[in-house]
């Protein structure tokens, strides 16, 4: 698989998804991502832990982490901690209660790659760069060091007061008692205040955070008022037979082939964002999906499901109407479908939903916005899967690394192309070809 390469959606129908998490499963369990597993992590498609007690079950000098991983302990004694707290509650425009809630603890230790330089002093460790792994403040350039979601991995990021200061795929939240740049969790399952980075979005239960307009969230959520606070609102979910996954109950979009979650709009720009150069959705008092798009799967959905539409014409209804196997970066054939029947249609083995992406919004939680995709003259962003291998580790597929980008060489990397920032032990490199919303296309290597 060339995982660095484009591919074209020249004369692809468009889909499209927004993350939809499972729940958590016990080792030896099957996976795609760390939160798929309970007290364990995701590699090779099995949950899997390689300890409980660091002293009999890693080598000398490491430490068993939050998702029992045997993780470089370095030279800094103790684990990282977090600081929960609490949070107040709002109600959203169609009545759903809002908890919000700061993080909660977590510790990762840093990498064994780490160098050390010759000072006056004798060798000390050098300084880390911005979303290298850290476990303490003193490790980072920057000289802060937090999780990146409550209970999740430590990385070396920056204080901040809006979240246009911080890295692609990067919000400004609290933290503590600070601002920082952390991981966006949007659409991150959650059921309880001390889940999310920002609030948690009930009856949706899902992961939110605050927003200007939808251009702040990942495609397929739109932005919507949430008692006097404006958040990201998952969108893409069938209401045919249930509205309760919709942010009002009564909102849903009956005119598409498969019946479709929306929302209220003063505008198109309440409404969720494709990549640029696709056809847009539209607002006349609701947001109204765009005529390539048929139906509401988010990125994700596996098996894609296809069905005809008005025309007669086999279609996905995929959210952004676009499908992929992730595995093979390849676009399945479609299925036969008979155009009468009641019901859609799975697609090949491996085809699923997928979602374009803008820098700006990012992706869902458990997905990595890169650059792959060709259109036109252009180069899009698509929502990868992202896994746990860091920058610099082998892999052969995009969804094993931490930021979704395995290059050509078989090597995780990153989308730097807007922010420049990669972390210790790389750069960001231009790779040449079509732009990437005006930018050129560049990655960690």
């Amino acid at each position: 698989m060339a995982a660095g390469r484009f591919i074209s959606f020249l004369q692809l129908t468009f889909v499209a998804f927004v993350g939809v998490l499972s729940c958590a499963e016990s080792s030896g369990s099957s996976c795609k991502l760390n939160s798929d597993c309970l007290d364990a992590y995701c590699r090779d498609g099995v949950c899997t832990q390689d300890c409980v007690d660091a002293a009999k079950d890693c080598p000398k000098g490491y430490v068993c982490n939050s998702i029992a991983q045997c993780e470089y302990a370095g030279p800094v004694a103790g684990a990282g901690g977090g600081i929960t707290q609490g949070g107040s509650a709002g109600q959203s425009a169609g009545g759903a209660p809002m908890t919000s809630s700061g993080p909660g603890g977590g510790g990762q230790n840093p990498d064994p790659s780490s160098s050390s330089t010759g000072g006056a002093g004798g060798n000390m460790p050098e300084l880390k760069e911005d979303l290298t792994l850290c476990q303490t403040d003193d490790e980072c350039a920057s000289g802060v060091c937090k999780p990146m979601t409550p209970s999740g991995v430590r990385r070396c990021t920056k204080s901040c007061s809006a979240s246009s200061q911080c890295y692609s795929g990067f919000r400004c939240e609290t933290e503590g008692a600070d601002q920082v740049c952390r991981a966006s969790d949007i659409g991150r399952s959650c059921n309880a205040a001390g889940q999310c980075n920002f609030a948690c979005l009930s009856p949706l239960n899902h992961c939110t955070s605050a927003c200007d307009n939808a251009a702040d969230c990942p495609n397929g959520y739109g932005c919507a008022d949430a008692g006097g606070t404006k958040v990201c609102v998952r969108l893409s979910a069938d209401c045919a037979a249930d509205t309760s996954q919709c942010v009002a109950a009564n909102v849903c979009d009956t005119s598409l082939v498969v019946s479709s979650c929306s929302m209220a709009c003063a505008s198109a720009a309440d409404c969720p964002q494709r990549a640029s150069g696709l056809p847009p959705w539209t607002c006349d008092g609701l947001c109204r999906r765009p005529p390539d798009v048929y139906g509401p799967l988010p990125g994700g959905y596996e098996p894609a499901q296809w069905s005809c539409n008005f025309n007669g014409e086999v279609v996905n209804v995929c959210n952004d109407g676009l499908h992929i196997d992730f595995d093979a970066f390849s676009q399945p054939a479609a299925p036969s479908v008979n155009c009468n029947s009641p019901t859609t249609t799975d697609g090949l083995p491996g085809d699923a939903c997928l979602d374009s992406c803008r820098y700006r919004g990012g992706c869902p939680f458990g997905f990595a916005c890169s650059g792959l995709a060709e259109l036109s003259s252009g180069r899009i962003g698509l929502c990868v899967y992202s896994g746990g291998e860091e920058v610099g580790s082998a892999c052969a597929s995009n969804g094993e690394c931490a930021f979704g980008l395995c290059s050509e060489a078989g090597v995780c990397s990153r989308d730097c192309s807007r922010d420049g920032i990669c972390p210790s032990g790389s750069s960001c490199v231009a790779q040449g070809g079509p732009l990437i919303e005006g930018l050129p296309y560049k990655i960690c290597q």
